[in-house]
């Protein structure tokens, strides 16, 4: 497939609140501006999820303004054990009252103080720095974690609509490549992150969709044997995707652009099963053996999500611009299947 990308400044929206250009870029060239949505405000989605993990522990900090609510939440998981720790603390009828940023790439600070949890983002050109006091439980837990942003950090954007929904979209930036140095602390028990081992992915989205969608998404950071920081983002299932694929490559922060990527076995009956993915250009060919399925389900009657987010390790090849080849080796990383209705 020809996929679009976006090499100009470009505005989001078009006057009716449609996608203007579909496509994608490697930094953030488009244009988003809350006030330009044309749907029920009430389905307006915004939030920066930002996961870390290391060989063996995860963490996930989410701030999220979904209109009818504002949140921020914290969860903590040992990969080898299943043991885990959660907070969450919600704010009623936010519709926007959060300020969350039109644009990651530029310094801003987002906090959330709301019954016994404090949680907070400052970003910066070469650093955002994440720190959480939640006192609102048996267990007292603390954060600490700085995520180093190289210089010319490159990262996937893409402007996707929805097919036969007008004024449904989604912005989307994946950032990889982000090594993390500091702790967390729960109930007296410390935890460290070194920018050896740790790596965060920083999803940030805003848009408006269905209420019911499903989708794949695949992410993961990792340092190769000679040093270089190696990561990849897939994903597929989530709008109408002609005119870019969710799947990029990166080395050293630089991006390399890959088409469509797919599943060629159906793990729906057995998560645990090994993922064996491949792609139409041959250039993204690994299979992940399974570790660990970090299950979720929030799912109330209609509404709600249920997730299998899968941890395992990675093997194969993928295929950079040039045509050099990489071998992957047991690296870890993530697939989820995740269906959503809200």
């Amino acid at each position: 497939m020809e996929q679009v990308r976006i090499t100009e400044p470009t505005k989001l929206l078009d006057k009716d609140g449609n996608v203007l250009k579909p496509g994608y870029c490697t930094r953030n060239l488009y244009q988003y501006n809350r006030s330009d949505i044309k749907a029920n405000p009430s389905r307006i989605k915004e939030w920066d999820f930002y996961q870390i993990s290391n060989d063996r522990y995860t963490v996930q900090i989410v701030f999220g303004d979904i209109s009818i609510a504002g949140f921020c939440s914290f969860a903590f998981f040992d990969r080898e054990t299943g043991e885990r720790e959660e907070a969450l603390s919600v704010i009623p009828l936010t519709f926007g009252r959060m300020k969350m940023p039109e644009h990651t790439e530029v310094p801003h600070k987002i906090s959330v103080g709301y019954a016994g949890t404090k949680m907070q983002v400052v970003a910066s050109k070469n650093k955002r720095w994440l720190t959480a006091d939640i006192r609102a439980r048996k267990e007292k837990i603390t954060a600490d974690l700085e995520l180093m942003v190289m210089d010319d950090l490159e990262s996937l954007t893409m402007a996707v609509p929805f097919k036969e929904l007008p004024g449904y979209f989604y912005l989307n930036q994946k950032v990889n490549s982000m090594p993390v140095k500091g702790h967390i602390e729960i109930g007296g028990r410390v935890y460290e992150f070194s920018p050896d081992n740790s790596f965060a992915v920083l999803d940030w989205g805003r848009g408006v969709w269905p209420y019911k969608c499903s989708w794949y998404w695949g992410n993961g950071t990792t340092r190769l044997d000679d040093g270089r920081l190696f990561g990849f983002e897939i994903g597929w299932g989530f709008g109408d995707m002609s005119a870019a694929t969710e799947n990029m490559l990166f080395l050293d922060g630089k991006a390399h652009k890959i088409g469509e990527v797919f599943l060629v076995n159906d793990v729906r009956n057995d998560y645990m099963q090994p993922w064996v993915f491949s792609s139409d250009d041959g250039r993204f060919e690994l299979t992940m053996t399974p570790e660990y399925d970090n299950f979720t389900s929030s799912r109330i009657g209609p509404l709600g999500n249920i997730c299998h987010q899968v941890y395992g390790k990675w093997n194969g090849t993928v295929v950079l611009d040039d045509g050099t080849v990489l071998e992957i080796k047991d690296m870890l990383a993530f697939c989820e299947h995740s269906d959503n209705r809200w």
